[in-house]
């Protein structure tokens, strides 16, 4: 009897540490790529590998964010920690706990930032982004042709092109 009350002790313990919500550790970092009334599309650059367990080679972390604050804009660079479970769905689906917007950084000579690129990049793909989670695999300005270009991937790996943004 009291082996039992010390397993159930200490499930229950692990049961409560891991819905406690947030953690110091945020559960993604990535773009916003879509805004639905309060949600956010949050999707990571960064592949995760897991061929090692039978998996895919390239997997990018994408979670759908309610509770999202509505000053988070789409092509904004966002760590976000979750309150309480994430489906198992993909895109995840979790509730915000906390959103950072990490600052897009001037880059020499451009009149725009990082984040407008994205939003405007977005925008200009919309049609051929319609049905996809769009990655923003790499973001790169051009001084000497004042023009930034986009990787753009579909997360489930069926196309992968660039596209141009001339600065301001």
């Amino acid at each position: 009897m009291k082996k039992r009350l010390v397993f159930i002790a200490a499930v229950w313990s692990v049961w409560l540490a891991g819905c406690n919500g947030q953690t110091d550790r945020y559960a993604i970092e990535g773009y916003v790529v879509r805004k639905e009334g309060g949600s956010i599309l949050v999707v990571s650059s960064d592949p995760q590998d897991f061929r090692s367990t039978g998996g895919i080679e390239e997997f990018y972390n994408a979670i759908f964010v309610s509770n999202a604050p509505a000053r988070v804009k789409i092509g904004q660079k966002v760590r976000v920690w979750i309150d309480g479970g994430i489906a198992e769905s993909y895109p995840g689906q979790g509730k915000a706990g906390k959103v950072l917007v990490v600052p897009s950084a001037p880059r020499d000579g451009a009149s725009l930032l990082e984040e407008e690129v994205i939003r405007q990049a977005l925008k200009k793909e919309a049609i051929r982004l319609r049905h996809t989670i769009p990655v923003i695999r790499a973001v790169q300005y051009d001084k000497q042709a004042d023009t930034w270009t986009l990787r753009v991937k579909d997360a489930h790996g069926r196309t992968e092109f660039d596209v141009r943004i001339k600065d301001g």
